[in-house]
């Protein structure tokens, strides 16, 4: 009869060990956090309209787009390109939707002797834990076709 017990005893406390491990494998799972880190945007606008004050952007996340396509261009949920008063218009945008600026640069493209049309360059980060958090809140033509 003390063998049985003793064996009932032995079972129970491998058991209960099982669980308790279980337990702190799940709380050591829950407990890693994951590290934010950045990541960066480049938006380009180009030269306005000639009869327009306004201005599209283009975003670069690193993706893919094709050479000859519109693939970055900012657009809104419907496909329609969105149009901004201004880069700075365009940098507020990207702020309400976690963007930083970290650089502004202007890259002036001559053809033929004319004055030559600026390209407007501005380099924007973000903290994320996951990578679709980059493009939350934005779309481009590009994202509409898949």
């Amino acid at each position: 009869m003390k063998r049985i017990i003793s064996l009932f005893a032995l079972a129970l406390l491998t058991a209960t060990a099982a669980f308790a491990q279980e337990d702190i494998l799940a709380e050591k799972t829950v407990q890693q956090e994951v590290k934010p880190y950045k990541v960066y945007c480049e938006i380009v606008s180009y030269v306005r309209g000639l009869f327009s004050n306004k201005t599209n952007v283009e975003l670069d996340f690193g993706q893919y787009a094709s050479w000859w396509s519109a693939d970055r261009q900012l657009v809104d949920e419907n496909g329609d390109a969105i149009s901004f008063n201004s880069m700075l218009d365009a940098a507020n945008y990207m702020g309400r939707r976690g963007w930083n600026l970290e650089e502004c640069y202007i890259i002036q493209n001559f053809n033929k002797g004319d004055s030559g049309d600026p390209q407007y360059h501005w380099i924007m980060s973000k903290e994320i834990t996951d990578p679709s958090q980059i493009t939350e809140g934005l779309r481009t033509k590009g994202m509409n076709k898949y």
